[in-house]
């Protein structure tokens, strides 16, 4: 393992990609705070508590590439039949990918980190101890995605590997932003016709809304009805619970702070917030499954 782990470091070292990933990951960075700075001189409070994960949707995109493309150049370079050939065993060479693509995304955390905090030298921290927890869980959320990622790369010995893993990414990420919004749609919501602007005796604008006839009708007036965009039970249960489970809706249930839920009346939306032990939970959990079906289909497949 001590070897396999040594060459496939000293390739990583040596690859273009990898470094050019880094490069992309500073400058996000780097933009993030700036942004800060600006705000600050326009007189707001600023911090860096989000700042610090704001960076997680690019390493989201770069590590399912990049472990894409450096598995798949060890398949085509003949790489992983020579490793299999001079007496390693399968179960080896894939926790050795594994090791190498988790420990490319520790160093692109600590990369990002590390600009986060020299741009922002001075920038106040104000909750260092939810953000160190936050971190921790999208850790264990980076775990998950290198599971999937190595999974898909091992599994696909052609081309399209990159392809597949480039897709799975954006689809978990895309996909968990797109059933929180599904998922924030209010039970209930005003039933208007449309909003005018009318002029008053003083020559000021107004709004003024209007009924399905087209009449007048004051603000609070206004119907309540049931929104048909509404996912109803069990459907919304399980399309929560499937975005706690996967990489792409922890990845913002940490970045938000929770997901947005209305209240009965749908008058009022708040804040809710995943426990932080659960998502870590079903992290490792997805880890552990996708690690282990992955060796088990590795030592069967026909490596031609």
């Amino acid at each position: 393992m001590r070897k396999l782990l040594s060459a496939n470091f000293f390739a990583l070292s040596h690859s273009k990609r990898f470094w050019l990933g880094g490069a992309v990951l500073v400058v996000a960075a780097a933009l993030d705070v700036l942004g800060l700075y600006k705000m600050q001189a326009h007189g707001e409070a600023v911090s860096l508590d989000n700042t610090i994960v704001s960076c997680a949707p690019w390493q989201f995109i770069l590590l399912p590439c990049l472990c894409g493309l450096f598995i798949n150049t060890d398949y085509n370079d003949g790489t992983i039949r020579n490793k299999l050939a001079v007496g390693h065993s399968r179960t080896a060479v894939y926790m050795s990918n594994f090791i190498t693509v988790y420990a490319m995304e520790l160093f692109y955390m600590a990369l990002a980190l590390s600009t986060i905090f020299l741009v922002g030298i001075g920038l106040p921290v104000d909750e260092p101890g939810h953000v160190a927890q936050g971190l921790g869980v999208l850790m264990l959320t980076f775990l998950a995605l290198t599971a999937i990622s190595v999974f898909l790369a091992t599994l696909i010995a052609n081309r399209t590997a990159l392809v597949v893993c480039a897709v799975a990414g954006l689809a978990l990420m895309f996909g968990g932003q797109i059933i929180n919004g599904i998922l924030e749609n209010p039970k209930m919501v005003a039933d208007y016709g449309g909003v005018v602007f009318v002029t008053d005796e003083e020559g000021e604008q107004k709004m003024q809304y209007l009924d399905r006839e087209g009449n007048p009708i004051d603000a609070e007036d206004i119907p309540m009805v049931r929104n048909p965009n509404y996912v109803e039970e069990p459907q919304r249960t399980m399309l929560r619970q499937f975005n706690e489970m996967h990489p792409g809706g922890q990845l913002w249930e940490i970045m938000w702070n929770g997901h947005r839920e209305y209240n009965e009346d749908g008058s009022e939306a708040i804040v809710v917030q995943t426990p932080r032990w659960l998502l870590a939970t079903y992290a490792l959990a997805v880890a552990a499954l996708f690690t282990g079906a992955g060796i088990l289909l590795f030592r069967r497949k026909d490596l031609k």
